[in-house]
């Protein structure tokens, strides 16, 4: 990150108060100088624990530990990624990002572009595709909702409409709403409904077009994927769904966009479609980010629809769910239940009848065999082989499936085992033969656990005092930790510092931690740290720094202690001695910078 950057980020953070944007979202309360405390939106809680400090500029739940600055909150609350949070809280408070001011630019246009591209397609809706629309059972608040529009017969109708809006061919065709064919410029989507595609912010990014007559293919048609639009990022009707998504816990998944609409009329507003052939990790994360904690996957009856849930429930991503498998009677599609008198109470019937994972997965496997067969139990052995196998030491789904092959294939829980024994040996044969990763703690002379956690909270310490320099001079001040504690190699200090010297910024740092698992503990460190002067931070740093490196030589210390007792070779002995007493002096020493 280049100082500029830098400057423009702390320029966000002085124009945009923490209380005021957390505000748009939470009830706050003053709950002392500078403080305010409310409800935790990332969590369900009647006593408030969810706290906002003005001074340093950070909110923090003491409950659930989600928590950040302004740009982190954006982003868990919103479901959107950090340069998106970035960007958006630029523009707010009218600040310029140096570095993104060309990609900007383009992206900008684009996303005019294709703005245009929507308002033309909204005001050719009418006569046959509006009755295509009507006769599906859709009102016109959900057309409006979703932006149902429609693309004319025309070769030309959009390129002429967007040469007088001042789009050229060359931007429109970047955009992806044109096409170039032997050298001439044509319309990509003719005689189609459109469904508009957005982004997690609520932005245009892509369409989608569905033919009105059967001869014209595919009957469904994209825009090519651009920067901007990756089918594998995006879920259709994410912004609409956020909202039912976080209040209600849960997200149900369809395959169709007519599936999505459909369901939100119907009052499911927890509906969202995959925009490929199943849910892709990035798709359940924006789930996640949206506070769901369960699915329920609602794909077709057939055998792709099949593929497609066990696709979904085999993600490593989809073990943070409790996740349902949705079977509509007679096959039918979510969007077929418009049309019928009691399609709100069927699906919602369907809901409550979902299958959970254990059950989905077994029926699939023992699909069209007889189970009394030792063939067909061992055919089901195999494609469930691979999610009976978790290097989890608690994984709810493993056990309740366990549970579920030993009664239904009538086997005894010593049979499962000695199979699943033979299985993970195989396995665990191939693996032998790739190297292990060293264990970073063997290094670092980790034998005693409380050294351990004394050295995590003393670096974390130094890492919250960091925290409070300017973005400008945080990789300067950060190099100056670094040259007065030298923390060893695998320590979380160590990965700080390299954190910090690639100049990623306080908050893309902030989010390493989180997603090593100590962001958390950090924030919980920043928020309960006492405040103080700017010009006292050399001295603050003096004694964090002198405090962790006691932990230090504490750890040396301890290392140097095993070794003596485990030789009994006297010039061996006599080395270690001197080292032990040399690193007593050295421990002594420190207290006495932090003690004086």
């Amino acid at each position: 990150m280049d100082a500029q950057t830098a400057q423009a980020i702390e320029l966000i953070r002085s124009r945009m108060p923490i209380q005021e944007l957390v505000g748009r979202y939470v009830t706050l309360k003053p709950s002392g100088k500078g403080t305010w405390k409310g409800l935790c939106p990332f969590h369900q809680e009647k006593t408030p624990s969810f706290q906002v400090n003005e001074a340093k500029g950070l909110c923090y739940c003491f409950g659930c530990k989600n928590g950040g600055d302004i740009f982190a909150f954006l982003q868990k609350i919103e479901g959107i990624e950090f340069r998106e949070a970035l960007e958006r809280l630029a523009q707010e408070t009218g600040v310029e990002l140096p570095q993104y001011k060309g990609r900007s630019s383009a992206r900008k246009e684009t996303l005019q572009v294709l703005e245009l591209t929507q308002a033309y397609f909204r005001s050719c809706l009418g006569g046959e595709a509006l009755q295509y629309l009507q006769a599906r059972g859709l009102t016109p608040e959900s057309i409006e909702q979703f932006g149902l529009g429609y693309a004319p017969a025309s070769w030309d109708g959009l390129l002429k409409y967007l040469h007088g809006q001042g789009v050229s061919p060359q931007e429109a065709l970047e955009a992806g709403v044109l096409m170039e064919r032997e050298g001439r410029f044509l319309d990509r989507f003719r005689n189609r409904i459109t469904f508009p595609i957005q982004d997690p912010l609520g932005r245009i990014v892509a369409f989608t077009a569905r033919a009105l007559t059967k001869d014209d293919n595919p009957k469904y048609l994209n825009s090519p994927e651009t920067a901007l639009f990756k089918k594998s990022l995006l879920l259709y009707g994410y912004p609409q769904a956020r909202p039912a998504i976080r209040e209600r816990g849960r997200a149900v998944v369809v395959e169709g966009l007519f599936d999505v609409i459909a369901l939100h009329q119907m009052g499911f507003g927890e509906a969202v479609a995959v925009l490929g052939s199943s849910l892709s990790a990035e798709q359940a994360h924006l789930l996640k980010r949206a506070d769901a904690a369960e699915l329920y996957l609602a794909f077709d009856a057939d055998e792709a629809g099949r593929k497609a849930t066990l696709q979904s429930l085999n993600l490593e991503i989809a073990r943070s769910f409790v996740v349902y498998a949705v079977l509509l009677e007679g096959g039918k599609d979510p969007g077929d239940l418009l049309l019928v008198p009691d399609g709100k109470d069927r699906f919602a019937k369907a809901l409550d009848s979902a299958l959970p994972e254990v059950e989905y997965r077994f029926e699939v496997a023992a699909s069209g065999l007889d189970l009394r067969r030792p063939e067909h139990k061992q055919k089901v052995l195999e494609a469930l082989k691979p999610r009976l196998i978790s290097s989890e030491p608690f994984d709810r789904v493993v056990e309740k499936l366990k549970a579920k092959v030993i009664g239904a294939l009538e086997l005894s829980p010593r049979a499962l085992e000695d199979y699943l024994a033979k299985e993970r040996s195989s396995s665990a044969g191939r693996m032998a033969r790739t190297p292990r990763r060293p264990d970073s703690s063997a290094h670092l002379g980790l034998n005693r656990p409380d050294l351990t956690e004394k050295r995590l909270l003393r670096e974390l310490d130094v890492i919250a005092l960091l925290y409070s320099v300017p973005e400008e001079e945080f990789v300067e001040w950060a190099l100056y930790v670094e040259d007065h504690t030298w923390p060893p190699e695998g320590s979380l200090l160590a990965d700080f510092m390299q954190a910090a010297r690639s100049e990623q910024g306080k908050n893309r740092i902030l989010k390493h931690f989180e997603q090593r698992g100590e962001g958390a503990r950090l924030i919980d460190v920043l928020m309960k740290s006492p405040s103080f002067e700017r010009a006292n931070l050399e001295a603050h740093l003096t004694v964090a720094m002198a405090r962790l490196r006691e932990v230090y030589y504490e750890m040396r210390l301890d290392k140097l202690k095993t070794q003596l007792k485990s030789t009994t070779d006297l010039d061996e002995i006599r080395a270690l001695t001197k080292d032990i007493q040399e690193v007593l002096q050295a421990i002594e020493a420190e207290r006495r910078v932090y003690k004086r």
